[in-house]
């Protein structure tokens, strides 16, 4: 607390479940009590800024606060409404600060501009994080349990919104050393053991399995395909290819969809059995939602203890309901939650137990899971089950990540890594001991053999897999643009994608990216052009592109989305 009100300039990194958002809220307070600011902003996952005017509400009524959360053509009204503390989610402050010729976000400066789950702005070039820099400000605070992810540059762009003024250069160092030297200087890291010496014990035990008879020939079946397929696909095998293989197999690691046998579920349900005459709960995490592999059949199978589901399809208030239910109805043992959805901004201390169905690609979202339960208010020690099949693909990918995930240990603990940017091409294939193939041109791949109409129905359907309304411009009439993509998001803003396909055999140059530019509605709230070329971009289009709101998917893009889904904060 007293760091917050000394430090004009601080990465808050403590574990989770230590009470960020209440130590900022408090030293807040006592700030505007003090008459040393007058007007504050909150940037968060628009999941979490409800939960912010909560604890607002609580730990500082005195405090008028405002979520800044409507229609484009309202939000103006709301940004100048009186109030000590403006809350907005990181995709309605990009429209705002990004799209506008004049927005009251900018007029004057804030007095303290507070980041939550900072590692949204990891990407220096993407257009959230050039909004978040715009931002005039005096005190500037970062929150995140795991300020690094996957490179160095995720750690950079943090720095540069605590250390950089807007329209001033940063000074930000490239080289490990000196960037370790500078974040001793505004970061403050505080790990449960060394604050909570009375926080319960959290247990981790890794649960080797064998799969049912059924679910070993289903998967046998799967895997010995599946190398004969990425074999026969020869110079046209890419990544996205291996990690569609690698879904396939984890999903049967989960259940066999022909028979139902499921070795997890049955130790699941065996385990739960116990816990739930002795009085406890417990969490589920699981990477799918479906009925097949998923959430869904998670609920289903194991309907006897209640099961409460949470997952990214939920509206925010139907989220709020089950975080409710589950605190306040002792009849539900069990929430069933999807990792991604339910990883973070929960407090289900309720439960004591936590179990992970399958590997998260990234080990340091598990962690953010396990720190629902595992956090202040947790009475009993937290026992946490990873599983994993043994004599699978699971087992592989679990060898290769643990001995990889000390890589950046040097710079911050903590590390997480993603499966696809922690493991080489050359890894990637091992895993089913293959090579991958040589580069037969600039393209990669899966979409060296498209024409470029089958380039843009591919991405099309990719993107409605995604839950998007795709609509194909017809031909000649679009300038430039191929394909219309809307989408509306959680808060019921409608996001348009304006994408212009090229499977260009060569990068893309400048001057593609400046005539689709030209003919975007760039006023328009929630557009966001978009230019898709699996041969990449030149450094000139690379420039414009990130200084004006132009997305560039070349291959490595096109492949996350296809597995991981568009990136829409």
């Amino acid at each position: 607390m007293r760091t917050l009100l000394e430090r004009h300039e601080l990465l808050l990194a403590d574990d989770m479940g230590l009470g960020k958002t209440i130590q900022v809220i408090a030293a807040l307070r006592i700030l505007f009590h003090r008459q040393e600011i007058h007007r504050a902003l909150i940037v968060a996952p628009s999941s979490l800024a409800r939960q912010w005017k909560r604890e607002a509400s609580k730990w500082a009524p005195e405090l008028r606060s405002s979520v800044v959360s409507a229609a484009a053509d309202q939000r103006a009204a709301l940004w100048r409404l009186p109030a000590h503390l403006k809350i907005v989610g990181y995709e309605t402050l990009r429209e705002d600060v990004s799209f506008r010729d004049t927005t009251p976000v900018t007029e004057q400066p804030w007095d303290v501009v507070v980041l939550d789950e900072a590692s949204k702005i990891k990407n220096r070039e993407a257009s959230v994080s050039k909004a978040v820099k715009a931002l005039p400000r005096d005190r500037r605070w970062a929150l995140t349990g795991t300020p690094l992810e996957t490179s160095i540059e995720d750690v950079r762009s943090i720095l540069e919104f605590l250390v950089a003024d807007p329209g001033k250069p940063a000074h930000v160092p490239f080289d490990a050393q000196e960037l370790k030297g500078l974040l001793r200087t505004v970061q403050l890291r505080r790990t449960k053991e060394e604050v909570l010496t009375d926080l319960p014990a959290k247990t981790i035990e890794t649960v080797e399995l064998e799969l049912q008879p059924a679910q070993r020939a289903a998967y046998d079946e799967a895997e010995t395909a599946g190398i004969v397929q990425l074999k026969e696909r020869g110079p046209k095998v890419s990544v996205s290819h291996v990690l569609e293989f690698i879904v396939r197999l984890k999903q049967i690691c989960n259940r066999d969809p022909a028979s139902g046998d499921s070795a997890k579920l049955d130790d699941i349900e065996q385990r739960l059995e116990v816990l739930a005459s002795e009085g406890h709960r417990a969490l589920l995490f699981t990477q799918f939602t479906d009925e097949v592999f998923g959430v869904t059949m998670i609920q289903s199978r194991l309907a006897k203890f209640s099961p409460i589901p949470f997952t990214g399809s939920m509206s925010p208030a139907e989220k709020s309901r089950a975080e409710e239910k589950f605190k306040h109805d002792d009849s539900s043992k069990l929430m069933v939650l999807s990792v991604r959805a339910g990883g973070f901004g929960l407090n289900l201390q309720s439960a004591s137990y936590v179990f992970h169905l399958d590997r998260w690609w990234n080990p340091a979202v598990e962690d953010q899971a396990e720190g629902r339960a595992h956090r202040m208010g947790q009475q009993f020690p937290v026992t946490v089950f990873r599983y994993v099949c043994v004599n699978t693909i699971e087992e592989r990918i679990e060898r290769v990540l643990s001995e990889r995930r000390a890589l950046f240990a040097d710079v911050i603990e903590d590390v997480s890594l993603d499966l696809a940017s922690a493991l080489t091409k050359e890894e990637l294939f091992g895993l089913f001991g293959l090579h991958p193939p040589e580069k037969p041109g600039r393209r990669e791949g899966v979409f060296q053999g498209m024409a470029g109409e089958e380039f843009e129905q591919w991405l099309g359907e990719l993107l409605e897999a995604q839950g998007f309304r795709v609509q194909r411009t017809k031909r000649s009439r679009d300038g430039g643009i191929d394909l219309l993509a809307t989408k509306t998001d959680l808060i019921g803003i409608l996001n348009k994608l304006y994408v212009q396909c090229k499977n260009h055999s060569e990068p893309v140059g400048v001057q593609v990216i400046r005539e689709l530019r030209g003919v975007v509605p760039d006023r328009e709230a929630g557009t966001t052009p978009v230019v898709a070329c699996p041969a990449g971009f030149t450094r000139d289009a690379i420039e414009f592109a990130g200084s004006n709101g132009v997305l560039l998917w070349s291959a490595e893009e096109l492949e996350h989305i296809a597995h991981l889904g568009v990136n829409e904060n």
